[in-house]
């Protein structure tokens, strides 16, 4: 059979291996694709690879087709310096581009020569009809695919995602023992908050799977590799409260033991769903606060009461459930006092956890692709893009109300505020 190799390109901000970076989009990938090529996944972004051991991996896997995803903006740079250097060296290999970043800025990346194809948006289909038919694909393509000449022609969304095979977790080295478990139960969100390119890579529609699918998934995890805990990977679990109460009532029924966290908009929760979650096994829970300053939440259409929510925050720390809360500073509209603002918020709360980044306009993001009509400008335009995405100390922008070095400053007073929770929940009870 024909080999295919699978790369995560490494993060230029990372210089520590992470359990929480598993590449679960090319796991669904390579089992959609398997049963007729063989696959295997190379992860370097986890694994905090060097570029240059990612590309000597590949070539030594001896692929026809290796297929590079670029979640992230930061993630164009090296994808493309070892799609360079395999294609420098075996120039007969065809190399596929998929992910946010490759979606996004389609036009440009695919003029690079090392880049044949680029899978547009949610991939699973187009790569498949793409490897199948990749000797005639160049002059006619499938849909969702483009090439470096012609349109290309937009795929509709999988409405089934209950049809999806599972991940194939057994190409990943070290799951599961080093990986964090995820599972994706929904893809997309109505909602248009202008800092996240999520509704436009999943073109404004949200789809969501059975209760029956995720707890038959579930299951499946635990009997095949032992887990017993769970990440759900969705952008936001919580959109559509019906299945997720039915989820809920499905877990607690089929009694699997196994532990599971998620990503909820805090205006779409209440204590009664906190209840009933927890009685399904969730442990951990993911918050997307943004700011504690009103003002500045109504800018970014988030509609959470600020102190309904920190009630709600208590109230589930005190079911045992810890809680990750995350704020942005820099936002195009704020000023001192409300980046003040989110940090005396993030204060108050009684989360396990508090997470504080540096605002990035991300491309496909409303704010990403109008940088001038929102007042942000990049320090070094040149450079930007190997910054973008990254949730480090870096602040490749100013504002119209403030400079890189003030979002700098109030961020290194918020991972203070950070460190010092995290050392008051590791000490001993």
């Amino acid at each position: 059979m024909p080999k295919l190799t699978l790369i995560s390109p490494p993060s230029p901000h990372r210089v520590s291996p992470d359990p929480n970076g598993m590449p679960l989009g090319l796991c669904m990938l390579a089992s959609m694709v398997r049963d007729f090529i063989d696959v295997i996944i190379i992860d370097g972004y986890s694994n905090a690879y060097e570029i240059d051991r990612v590309a000597d991996l590949a070539l030594q896997s001896n692929p026809d087709f290796v297929g590079i995803s670029m979640p992230f903006a930061f993630s164009q740079k090296p994808a493309l310096a070892i799609s360079e250097k395999i294609n420098n060296e075996r120039p007969e290999i065809m190399i596929i581009a998929g992910g946010n970043q490759a979606t996004f800025r389609s036009d440009e990346i695919i003029e690079h020569d090392c880049i044949d194809f680029i899978v547009i948006g949610e991939g699973e289909q187009s790569f498949v009809e793409l490897i199948r038919n990749v000797d005639s694909a160049k002059l006619n393509p499938p849909d969702g695919v483009k090439v470096k000449s012609g349109p290309c022609i937009p795929r509709p969304m999988n409405h089934d995602l209950d049809s999806l095979p599972y991940p194939s977790f057994d190409l990943l080295h070290g799951f599961p023992e080093f990986y964090t478990a995820r599972l994706i139960t929904s893809r997309g969100c109505p909602f248009s908050c202008p800092y996240c390119s999520t509704m436009q890579f999943w073109t404004k529609r949200y789809r969501g799977r059975s209760a029956s699918s995720v707890v038959d998934e579930i299951r499946w995890q635990r009997d095949t590799y032992g887990i017993k805990r769970i990440s759900f990977a969705d952008d936001t679990y919580n959109i559509n409260r019906k299945r997720c109460i039915e989820i809920s009532e499905a877990l607690i029924d089929a009694d699997l033991g196994v532990h599971w966290g998620a990503s909820m908009r805090p205006d779409l929760v209440t204590k009664n769903d906190i209840d009933l979650y927890v009685r399904s096994g969730m442990s951990g829970l993911f918050m997307g606060m943004e700011s504690g300053s009103p003002e500045i939440l109504k800018g970014l259409t988030r509609k959470h009461d600020l102190d309904k929510t920190r009630d709600l925050i208590a109230y589930a720390e005190s079911l045992g459930v810890e809680v990750h809360c995350s704020f942005m500073l820099g936002l195009p509209d704020e000023r001192e006092s409300d980046m003040q603002a989110t940090i005396d918020y993030a204060k108050s709360l009684a989360a396990s956890s508090l997470g504080f980044h540096i605002f990035h306009p991300l491309p496909g993001s409303e704010y990403g692709e109008n940088i001038d009509g929102f007042g942000i400008e990049f320090e070094n335009p040149e450079t930007a893009i190997e910054s973008l995405g990254s949730i480090d100390g870096a602040a490749p922008i100013r504002t119209k109300h403030l400079t890189s070095m003030q979002i700098v400053d109030y961020y290194w007073q918020a991972r203070g505020v950070a460190d010092d929770r995290r050392r008051e929940v590791e000490l001993p009870r």
